[in-house]
């Protein structure tokens, strides 16, 4: 099975969907299920059909495997037959076959006979480099499909750099398609900061579509570097990008406004948009694992935010301003306070969160992101003043005359 350009391969997508099989509130859902099994039939994909039954708790169709697992050995025969021996090439057209063998069975998610063809090839010292990247890159594909597999992701991700930046192996290809992996890889283990730089980097030049398609690439890096980036330099990142901005204003307008709202201090939209992006978190098996740490951490930078130009603000303005109870706020506030994570204290006599952006622990906790913005903000202050000052003086000068 060949990767065509562009396009990334269907069965994939499945392996979101048996996910979403896993959690409580979809179990039973009868799309889902319909989905998988057509999905699963369509590509004749015997192996992961007997994984789906065991992690699923299906019962088996032995009727149903037998045919297509009749319909895997048939085309595994065909690729075996597939030898041209007129071919002329650098390398051996048998080459060809066993590459061609590997994306066959990662296709049909057949993950211990492709992890060991991939491994016996790699131990082949006749291999090229090249080849030997892609095998490393499939290893990473096959474990990213069977569960997100984090040690066996790390290990394919350790030796692909090995190879890559070792000597003369990799080209610009080669260490452009790991940057992709290596974000996806970051996500995994919750380097939110290294997933956003890697993502940044490859969106203009992505060609990784065997592993992700390009609105997924896009939507891991506005997930990403929303919490990574300090919001001065997000408008850069985000929308002065030409092609991340030119996908966000075209395919993306939601993850657009999830940005926007942040940025421009819109946080009652903010939390709706951010409520979205909670419920797409939980239903992806990358993510899934971070999401309350993402959510947590998210409306810990909106706090900061909007208390970083006030000393003080009252609780039922920022109540108002995110659209939720006082209760919830104070609560919320509080919690952070508590924990050092933002500088500040309630004020329950009059009802305020006062800042104490100014004290000694303001400048050990607070955000390095928020303390720039304040000397920003006095520095235009300033120069505003004194511009405001010199029109006053030839002002006074004319009236004096």
């Amino acid at each position: 099975m060949d990767i065509a350009e562009g396009v990334t391969p269907a069965y994939l997508k499945l392996a979101q969907i048996k996910f979403c099989l896993t959690l409580p509130q979809f179990k039973e859902d009868p799309d889902l299920i319909s989905s998988l099994l057509a999905g699963i039939v369509q590509n004749n994909m015997a192996p992961y059909y007997k994984e789906v039954c065991t992690d699923l708790s299906w019962v088996f169709d032995q009727t149903l495997y037998d045919k297509m697992a009749a319909n895997n050995a048939k085309r595994m025969a065909e690729l075996e037959q597939e030898k041209n021996p007129t071919m002329v090439d650098d390398d051996d057209p048998v080459s060809g076959i066993w590459q061609a063998k590997l994306l066959y069975l990662c296709s049909i998610g057949d993950r211990e006979e492709a992890t060991k063809l991939a491994e016996s090839k790699l131990e082949e010292k006749n291999v090229p480099k090249s080849q030997q990247i892609d095998t490393v890159f499939a290893l990473f594909r096959v474990a990213y499909f069977h569960g997100c597999d984090i040690p066996a992701m790390k290990k394919a991700i350790d030796k692909a750099t090995e190879l890559i930046e070792g000597g003369s192996g990799g080209d610009w290809s080669a260490r452009n398609k790991l940057k992709a992996y290596d974000g996806i890889w970051s996500l995994a283990i919750r380097d939110f900061n290294r997933a956003a730089k890697l993502f940044v980097d490859v969106v203009p030049t992505f060609e990784s579509y065997e592993l992700a398609d390009f609105s997924t690439i896009i939507k891991y890096t506005v997930y990403s570097s929303m919490i990574a980036f300090p919001r001065y330099e997000l408008k850069k990142t985000l929308m002065h990008h030409g092609v991340m901005a030119q996908a966000l204003n075209s395919n993306s307008k939601e993850l657009k406004d999830y940005f926007v709202s942040l940025y421009e201090g819109q946080y009652s939209k903010f939390l709706v948009y951010l409520a979205r992006i909670e419920k797409n978190m939980k239903q992806d098996p990358l993510l899934h694992p971070h999401y309350k740490y993402y959510v947590q951490e998210m409306r810990l930078l909106a706090y900061k935010q909007i208390l970083q130009a006030y000393r003080s603000l009252s609780l039922d303005y920022m109540a108002e301003s995110f659209g939720v109870t006082k209760e919830f706020v104070e609560k919320e506030v509080a919690r952070f306070a508590a924990a050092g994570r933002l500088t500040c204290k309630i004020d329950h006599v009059a009802g305020a969160v006062v800042t104490s952006s100014t004290s000694k622990n303001s400048l050990q906790l607070g955000a390095p992101e928020s303390r720039l913005e304040r000397g920003i903000l006095y520095q235009t202050t300033v120069k505003k003043g004194d511009i405001l000052l010199n029109r006053l003086k030839k002002l006074a000068r004319v009236m004096d005359f």
